[in-house]
């Protein structure tokens, strides 16, 4: 490896403890408010109209607008077929899974026009593409019809829902308690647009911050709630929902942590950026041109869904395809050496919790303590012929779609690592942790850039979360046809 390791064996555990780093005291009883708001929060009185509301969040509200449209299309169109179906199902899974059912600030039709039409076109093609390499026949210009007025129906019921969100939030229907953390520059501006605008559903009831604004600098409606380890008791007294954040009033690192270990929030993220050339203004997501940057809690319960059921149908496909070349490989160990073909060690998954993954083996049997500690470079001597063709192929790698249809494992995500490595590498490096947020995979980010075998695991950490941070189902895509152009190539994962 590139870093430097301590040797010294730790202590065994029967459970792997991933370690956090510190947070600040207001920060974890931050998170321990929330996390009881989680389960029962207490809210405010609020009107009819608000509680009736809150049960129909934006995203949920345009998927049922585009399932509407469909089955109301599939009852009219006597001509509907099974590919126009498909479409839409991609089209609705490639929205889901690029943010187009996400809330916003601008809720207008033209800001996501282009990446609607885009992503529908590309779906029906697809759609109609299977059919004819199947050898189906297909009359092209009935289903490029129905598409087209399909869409047009998913477009004007969007842009209904998106009017009927503009007139709630203008009544003062919809809207959402707001907290400001941080009392700096951007932070007063933003207080002053949304005061006199009140489209973008945010009521600010006041900011926290250290050290309080100057009461000649503070505007009309600049409330001081108290400092950061204040912020609890905020929350809960006020029911917040969206905690506005000015990026140059918080400390950037405990910030990042929290985001990313504390899924389970109910608070919603708006980060106001200081530096105005970023990618959030493409998206038309701002302030009176303060950019904003919505920071995820963590990935949804649908792209969870849609990644779970990507696993199985790929998974239960290529085990049927590829069962006679894992019979051969079984044959080809057993010849060699007539040992188990198959190596089971345990890993550290998602959470920390343990799990047995499987492998072809590819190398003379040790006793099991040896393998668990032992870096890939001191284990390369005992690879056998049969190993290295199995290594240089992948082809050890094929029992682990057993561990992906079990749920131990996904297609693309962090690779799992031994206990008594994960125990080390945390220590050394304060991300680590984070990597456990997620499934881990068979392939990922940090495979595809070359971190295979005795390569910087600093580097590798950057890469996973990385992955997680960003993550959609066309990435899981790129990773893998990444993984299959490179061949695996030498590795000890």
């Amino acid at each position: 490896m590139t870093e430097s390791v301590n040797t010294r064996a730790p202590r065994r555990r029967t459970e792997v403890r991933v370690p956090r780093p510190r947070a600040d005291a207001w920060e974890k009883t931050t998170i321990d408010v929330l996390a009881r708001q989680s389960r029962r929060r207490a809210q405010p009185e609020t009107s009819a109209w608000r509680r009736f509301g809150e049960h129909f969040k934006t995203g949920r509200v345009l998927f049922l607008g585009d399932t509407v449209v469909a089955a109301c299309f599939a009852g009219w169109w006597v001509q509907w077929t099974w590919p126009l179906l498909l479409g839409w199902l991609l089209a609705v899974a490639s929205y889901a899974s690029t943010g187009l059912y996400r809330p916003r600030l601008h809720v207008t039709l033209l800001d996501q026009l282009p990446q609607l039409v885009s992503h529908f076109v590309v779906a029906i093609t697809m759609a109609l593409t299977a059919p004819a390499m199947l050898g189906v026949n297909l009359e092209l210009r009935r289903h490029v019809v129905g598409a087209g007025l399909m869409l047009s129906g998913m477009l004007l019921a969007r842009g209904l829902i998106f009017m009927a969100i503009r007139t709630g939030r203008s009544a003062g229907l919809v809207g959402h308690p707001t907290v400001i953390l941080g009392g700096g520059t951007h932070a007063q501006q933003v207080l002053g647009v949304l005061d006199r605008n009140k489209t973008y559903g945010l009521n600010v009831i006041g900011y926290v911050a250290d050290i309080p604004v100057p009461a000649e600098d503070a505007g009309d409606g600049w409330q001081y709630l108290g400092g950061f380890s204040e912020l609890p008791r905020v929350i809960e007294e006020h029911g917040v929902g969206v905690l506005l954040i000015d990026e140059m009033s918080v400390d950037r690192p405990q910030l990042i942590d929290g985001l990313r270990n504390r899924a389970g929030m109910p608070a919603t993220f708006l980060l106001l950026r200081s530096w105005p050339l970023d990618s959030s203004l493409a998206t038309g997501d701002h302030i009176g041109g303060v950019p904003i940057l919505r920071l995820s809690r963590g990935w949804s319960t649908g792209q969870r869904i849609s990644k779970r059921l990507f696993d199985i149908v790929l998974a239960a496909g290529l085990l049927v395809s590829l069962a006679p070349l894992m019979l051969l490989t079984v044959a080809a160990i057993l010849l060699e050496d007539w040992n188990n073909p198959l190596f089971k060690q345990v890993r550290v998954g998602r959470g920390g919790r343990l799990f047995t993954m499987y492998k072809f083996r590819s190398m003379r049997t040790v006793p099991a303590d040896h393998s668990d500690s032992a870096w890939s470079d001191a284990a390369a001597s005992r690879i056998g012929r049969v190993g290295r063709v199995i290594r240089a192929t992948s082809i050890d790698e094929l029992p682990q779609l057993f561990n992906i249809l079990r749920g131990d494992m996904t297609f693309v995500g962090p690779r799992p690592e031994r206990p008594h490595f994960v125990e080390r590498f945390s220590a050394m490096f304060p991300d680590y942790h984070s990597r456990h947020r997620v499934t881990v995979g068979l392939t990922g980010l940090a495979q595809v850039n070359g971190l295979r075998g005795d390569t910087s695991i600093d580097d590798r950490v950057r890469h996973d979360n990385y992955y997680i941070d960003h993550w959609s189902l066309w990435l899981d895509i790129k990773v893998m046809i990444w993984t299959v152009s490179q061949a695996f190539g030498a590795r000890g994962s």
